[in-house]
């Protein structure tokens, strides 16, 4: 007993010192302008110039970055670390590493942080410390610490942070519902994502076939995937059938690890996806005169096969083509009809079906790291029935005593393959992370 309350003791000092510091799902949100960092598919030809983050980081406004999957930052380490996100990281983009540090000062309350790297000096040709700050529309490099726009917060994304950090859905259409009065609309994302109970998003579909009608008309018959409480798989081209016409009334949240998946575009049946469109240039204040349109690596040109999500000029929901010369919508997912060989056709509308009988549509068990004792929550009691395993583990050997049970996947936290005190101190620490 001397030994648990002991552990216990270390376990509470150590909650009141610990910082940000795990992997995992985050937003980062300038604590100056309140923007927050989105990533885009692009490099800057000066590598480890103090502007090479301008083109591959876009700031957004809070409006606009709840349904931008490319605002869900995984972040691996606090030290020699990037910031990853829909198939890329600012390493790969730039060649720059970074240290997050936590600042001497909050603001409004909250701990802020401050990203380190280092720059090359064209005037000094020597490497030097910078940090990252907002500068305009993107982001750059400084040399000063003390600047507000180089202060950061960072939020975490998961089922127990505040209500707020979620992944908002749009409609690909506010205006047209379908027969069940809910909207539609595409995604793909790198990250697994969870339909939550009651978060507005109804299933993740696919689309196995198209047919023909008697009226003439092609129709893509949505089959569905994955329901409410379901992990939808990372790097998986999908359709959501929702509830709310606004970004707020529809909420997914990303689980698990991205796939980091590069190979573009993504496909699942007759959908396909990518993570990046080509966009706007935001530039270099070196080379404002040379301001152009990027075109990201992994940025798919519109084709007559590939068929975009929408609504055509009666208001039938379907998919059509993408004017020519243009690019697929960054992060959605689009029809190929050029697997089926069909050629000249302009419009495939979309109806709903029934899951095909005998195929599997359950995804597979999703083990929620830190919930020990499975009731789909990670907080102080995970902590409690850990230290009950660890201290009395005869009670657990007992099939009788339900309430004595406990998830050994989920309780190994540091994936090591054991379940030690090592888990209980990291468990605590995330604990106290989210509070």
């Amino acid at each position: 007993m001397r030994n648990l309350v002991f552990i216990i003791c270390c376990l509470a000092a150590m909650i009141a010192s610990a910082q940000f510091s795990e992997p995992g799902f985050y937003r980062v949100h300038n604590a100056f302008t309140r923007d927050f960092i989105s990533i885009k598919g692009t490099k800057f030809n000066w590598s480890k110039n103090p502007d090479a983050f301008w083109p591959c980081i876009l700031m957004q406004s809070d409006s606009a970055q709840c349904s931008d999957p490319g605002s869900i930052i995984y972040i691996p380490s606090m030290t020699q670390t990037s910031l990853c996100a829909q198939g890329v990281s600012t390493y790969s983009l730039t060649g720059l590493p970074m240290d997050i540090e936590l600042w001497t000062t909050q603001e409004e309350g909250l701990d802020t942080y401050i990203a380190k790297t280092k720059i090359y000096n064209e005037i000094t040709a020597t490497e030097v410390n910078g940090v990252f700050r907002e500068f305009g529309f993107g982001l750059s490099a400084g040399t000063s610490p003390r600047y507000q726009e180089a202060h950061w917060w960072i939020e975490p994304v998961n089922l127990n942070s505040i209500e707020t950090t979620f992944l908002g859905v749009k409609p690909a259409t506010e205006q047209v519902k379908d027969a069940d009065g809910c909207y539609w609309t595409s995604i793909t994302c790198d990250f697994p994502f969870l339909l939550l109970l009651d978060g507005g998003v109804e299933g993740a579909y696919t689309v196995k076939e198209v047919t023909l009608q008697d009226d003439s008309l092609f129709c893509a018959r949505a089959v569905k995937l994955y329901g409410q409480g379901d992990t939808v798989p990372a790097a998986t081209p999908v359709l959501l059938k929702c509830k709310s016409p606004y970004v707020s009334g529809n909420k997914i949240v990303p689980v698990g690890q991205i796939a980091n998946a590069t190979q573009m575009p993504l496909t699942s049946d007759l959908l396909m996806g990518n993570y990046f469109s080509n966009f706007i240039n935001h530039s270099s204040f070196t080379v404002i005169d040379q301001m152009a349109e990027y075109i990201p690596e992994q940025a798919t040109a519109a084709t007559d096969d590939y068929l975009a999500l929408g609504v055509d000029d009666q208001g039938r929901l379907g998919f059509f083509p993408q004017p020519q010369g243009s690019y697929m919508v960054a992060n959605t997912a689009w029809l190929n009809i050029g697997q089926l060989g069909l050629k000249d056709v302009t419009a495939v509308y979309l109806v709903e079906g029934q899951d095909e009988p005998g195929e599997p549509v359950d995804p597979e068990p999703v083990v929620v790291t830190g919930d020990a004792n499975g009731d789909g929550m990670v907080n102080v009691s995970d902590v409690v029935i850990l230290i009950t395993y660890l201290s009395e583990p005869g009670k657990f050997e007992d099939g009788t005593r339900s309430e004595l049970t406990i998830d050994l996947d989920a309780a190994d936290v540091n994936k090591d393959g054991k379940v030690n005190i090592t888990d209980v101190v990291l468990l605590t620490i995330m604990l106290s992370e989210n509070e």
